[in-house]
């Protein structure tokens, strides 16, 4: 029993411990991890501010994916929510740009072979943004420009897959 109360606590702890958890290419979202098991997903999902979905292979989480921002983002904070400029600006051009449409909402997952995609969705000629991240294993090291990413509210650049 107090083995089962611990283990319920830990979430509590590393949700409290900062406001935002970074997600990491190859690795994870916050601390859901790929590799853990759906025990140990459960036990993060009772604390965590908002939804992430999990994929398994295994009995071993394969994919973790968040549409929600604010809570989650890379160190470069690329989060949900806001304009593709700066994923471009800090991985440069995706490994693999695929159609992803939904419900009249011309969407694209770009993918990057490190481990990581962000799905961005477009309005208007003028309009898009980061609708979900995933993160998955990958084969190799993501390629991070180090000088400082355009200020936000830049327009962001129209059609990335065209």
């Amino acid at each position: 029993m107090l083995l089962i109360l611990a283990a319920a606590a830990i979430p509590h702890t590393v949700f409290a411990s900062s406001q935002i958890s970074l997600i990491v290419a190859n690795q994870g979202i916050g601390p859901f991890q790929l590799g853990m098991s759906a025990g140990e997903i459960e036990v993060l999902r009772r604390a965590a501010p908002c939804e992430v979905q999990v994929s398994f292979a295994a009995g071993k989480v394969s994919r973790l994916e968040t549409n929600c921002g604010g809570a989650f983002r890379t160190a470069e904070y690329v989060q949900v929510g806001i304009g593709p400029d700066r994923i471009l600006w800090f991985y440069g051009r995706p490994d693999r740009v695929t159609t992803s449409d939904y419900a009249n909402v011309r969407g694209e997952w770009l993918s990057y072979d490190a481990g990581i995609a962000f799905r961005v969705v477009y309005g208007d000629t003028r309009s898009s943004l980061i609708q979900a991240i995933a993160v998955f294993p990958g084969n190799g090291r993501l390629q991070i420009r180090q000088q400082p990413g355009p200020t936000p509210g830049t327009a962001p650049p129209v059609g990335i897959g065209e």
